[in-house]
């Protein structure tokens, strides 16, 4: 899945994340005074940077997440600045990390994948860093937040399951074909 992503040509990679990202920003907890995480990408991940330029117009607040502990897989999600520098795997972080905020704050929170199933199960890259920070929703009853929207490509979806007993499904999944919703009652 990983080798089809980066067989997009730069022009057809654009294209596909610029129409995921406009299902995405359609959702409603997309607007002013939402806090919002999405990641940068890394790899040849579906594109952000029409989301980042979509949420500051709308006054929302963003984060990303930076890795804190390799070892322990560990992320917490920082304030996007203008200005970016290399992380851990060359992955773009803020140039200066100020204080995080908890996951269980915020709104929404992109992710990236390389795989989904049709019940929202993510294949990330390996390491569990999402899963363990967001342990913390699988005990939950009626309050589930945030709300877990799946960034990818339509290549990127599988009939294959690969669920871990600790993994956090996603809420929702955008593709440059649309929005797909998993929960029922999702709006």
């Amino acid at each position: 899945m990983r080798t089809r992503r980066r067989a997009f040509s730069t022009a057809e990679h654009r294209h596909r994340s610029g129409l995921a990202a406009k299902a995405l920003a359609g959702l409603p907890m997309f607007r002013a005074g939402k806090r919002i995480a999405l990641y940068l990408p890394f790899d040849r991940e579906t594109d952000t940077a029409a989301l980042i330029v979509a949420a500051r117009r709308r006054g929302a607040q963003l984060f990303v997440p930076v890795i804190v502990d390799r070892r322990h897989a560990r992320i917490r999600f920082y304030p996007l600045d203008r200005r970016t520098r290399s992380g851990v795997f060359g992955i773009s972080v803020p140039s200066r990390l100020t204080r995080p905020v908890s996951p269980r704050w915020l709104d929404l929170i992109v992710i990236p994948l390389v795989g989904v199933d049709n019940r929202g199960r993510r294949l990330g890259m390996g390491g569990g860093f999402y899963d363990r920070a967001l342990q913390f929703r699988r005990g939950r009853g009626q309050w589930r937040g945030p709300r877990l929207v799946g960034l990818a490509f339509d290549c990127q979806r599988t009939e294959s399951s690969f669920a871990e007993p600790w993994d956090v499904n996603l809420d929702s999944l955008a593709t440059e074909s649309g929005l797909q919703h998993y929960l029922k009652g999702t709006p």
